[in-house]
Parts: structure tokens; sequence; C-alpha cells
């Protein structure tokens, strides 16, 4: 069986747009030299997982008791057919975290590890992924990034475990692929590690002023401005969708695991909805969204125009290109019923 090394690869680890064209150049030589996809797949999730494992120490014991038989896992199953000419991503949100569970400010300068409630909702998650790996064996998603942070990454590892004990190698794993830096949470600035409801109002008059079109604004003083943040969630947009159209069958999927205030923001983006509206969207620990992404060439502009700035003509020369994408589902979390956080 031909093989590939994990060195040879651990540039796919922190894979961006620069990459696209190596990355294509590489999936034909080996298929060229007769690997198999399998091993290249193996050798990605090979450099995913000792990244994560040189990072990250697991600080509580997981109660080998627990009951997780009260979610649906099923809840994967009854989305419909991927959108013709696109791939499927399905973004999650990292399971809980402390701060989390006592309500503080979690952006990109804060980096805790998951709690147990977030090791059993990326459990939970996985599992769900699993079932739906189990029904569709062309279209499933067989890799997982995440962001650089190291939540993101737990949730990747576990979720990766849960799946892959599902299938029970009767079919193709799900792979750990490693960090996109483009998923990264929002920097809140000197907002970070605040107690929620002090830092309230300076982060919903920070949302506001995107909303309605002042994207240069920076959260905390010193944090990210509103027009990085949307940068960024095309840069994602566009990274993942060609990672999938690289390295899949015609329509296939991935998973990304990120963070609630910046997949509120890229939603918005997909869904070509008000900035205003989507700060008030639920995004759940565990939870996962579905978009659907065009790899045909179909774009579209965001400008100061367009629906995220609710109508509002106030000028700021936004001018992006993205893809045509589909918001699918939002906030899915029936693979957590029956949990107490």
């Amino acid at each position: 069986r031909s093989t590939v090394t994990a060195s040879k690869l651990s540039h796919l680890n922190s894979f961006e747009e620069q990459d696209i064209d190596q990355y294509e150049v590489d999936c034909n030589n080996l298929k060229k030299h007769g690997v198999q996809r399998r091993a290249f797949l193996e050798a990605v999730s090979l450099t995913g997982l000792a990244a994560i494992t040189a990072q990250s120490a697991q600080a509580f014991e997981v109660d080998p008791n627990r009951d997780i038989s009260t979610g649906n896992f099923d809840c994967l199953l009854d989305l419909p057919p991927i959108t013709p000419g696109c791939v499927r991503l399905y973004l999650c949100r990292h399971g809980q975290t402390e701060n989390n569970r006592l309500r503080k400010m979690q952006g990109a300068r804060v980096d805790p590890e998951i709690n147990k409630n977030g090791y059993e909702q990326a459990e939970r998650l996985g599992v769900a992924v699993g079932k739906l790996i189990e029904s569709d064996t062309i279209h499933a998603p067989t890799l997982v990034a995440h962001s650089k942070l190291l939540r993101a990454k737990e949730t990747s590892a576990v979720l990766a475990d849960a799946a892959n004990s599902v299938l029970k190698g009767k079919q193709e794993p799900l792979h750990l692929y490693g960090e996109v830096s483009s998923l990264g949470e929002v920097d809140f600035g000197d907002l970070d590690g605040k107690d929620v409801n002090s830092a309230k109002s300076v982060m919903m008059s920070t949302f506001a002023s995107w909303a309605t079109g002042d994207i240069d604004r920076r959260a905390g003083g010193e944090g990210d401005s509103g027009r990085e943040v949307l940068e960024r969630g095309v840069k994602a947009l566009e990274t993942l969708s060609q990672v999938v159209a690289a390295s899949s069958t015609p329509q296939g999927s991935m998973l990304a695991v990120s963070h609630s205030t910046y997949l509120r923001i890229l939603l918005a983006l997909v869904a070509d909805a008000p900035l205003a509206e989507s700060v008030l969207w639920k995004i759940n620990n565990g939870s996962v969204n579905v978009v659907d992404v065009n790899v045909e060439g179909k774009q579209r502009l965001v400008s100061t125009n367009s629906g995220i700035f609710g109508g509002l003509k106030r000028s700021n020369d936004l001018q992006l290109t993205m893809p045509e994408c589909h918001l699918i589902r939002r906030n899915e979390v029936r693979h957590l019923d029956g949990m107490q956080v």
C-alpha cells in the first residue's frame, strides 16, 4: 500500500489561499504516483492530531458512565441535498469552556480549554456526524478543520474520535485537517476576559456601528475592526470550499470548528442578512450550522449597499467578492437534547 509522510504534507495544517494551487498540484501528483486518497487523508490527519496533542492536556476526568443517549443523533439526516454546483460546510461552534459557563468575554486573546460539558457537547456532535457519514458515503465530510484556539482544536479532536467510534472502521474515517487561521474568533480588545454584563454595552455599541456601515471601528479600542472580520469570513468560505473541491468527489463536504461571534457575522454574510439581526442569533456551544458554497465560479459582491447593513446608505468603500452561498441550517442543537449545562 502506498503511503505519504506527514512531513511532506505538514504545510496543509495552516492552509490558506496562497496554498490552494500547490494543494491541487499535490493532489494530482499523489494520484499520478498511485497514492490512494485514504493514505493522503491519513497523512493530513496525522499532522493535525500531532499539533493538537502537543498543545493540549485534558485537565478533567470524563465520566465513563455518563449517558449521552438522550440526544437526537439523526438531526443531520433530514438536510436537503447539496445545492447544485456547491460543496457543503458544517460550521460548528466549539464546546463549552469555563469562561462560557461563567459568562466571561472570550475572544481571540483568551485561550481556555473545553470543560466537561464542552467535551460532551463535542462528543455528541461527533456521534451525529458519524451517523451522517454512515448514511451518505459519497457526500459526507471526511475532514474537520479548526481555528488556532485550543477550545476549537480540542472540540475537533473529540468530535472526530466520536464520529469514528460510530463508524467502527467500516467506512472512511473523519480526519483532522488542522488549523485554518481565518476561522478565528473576533478580537474583543481590552474587553476580553471581562464579565459579559459589564462589557455588554460597549460590545452592543460596536456591533451597532458595524451594522450601520461603520466597519472600521475597533472592538474594545484595539481589537478587530468589522472590516477585518468580514474579510476573514470571506477568506474562510473560499479556503474551506476549495479544500473540499480539491480533496473530494463533486459536491463533497467538510466540517470546521469556530466561534460564536465570528460565526454570527459569517452567517450574516452568507445569508446577506443584517448584522443588527445576526447579533441576536443563538449559536450554542456544540451547535452546527450548514452552508452550501458555490465552487463553479458564481460570485456576489459585498458592498455598502448589501443586506448586512440593513439597507442603510452609509459609505464605507467596502468591496468584497465572495462565492455565492446558501444558508441551509442555523444552530442545529438536537444532538444536545437532554444535556444540563
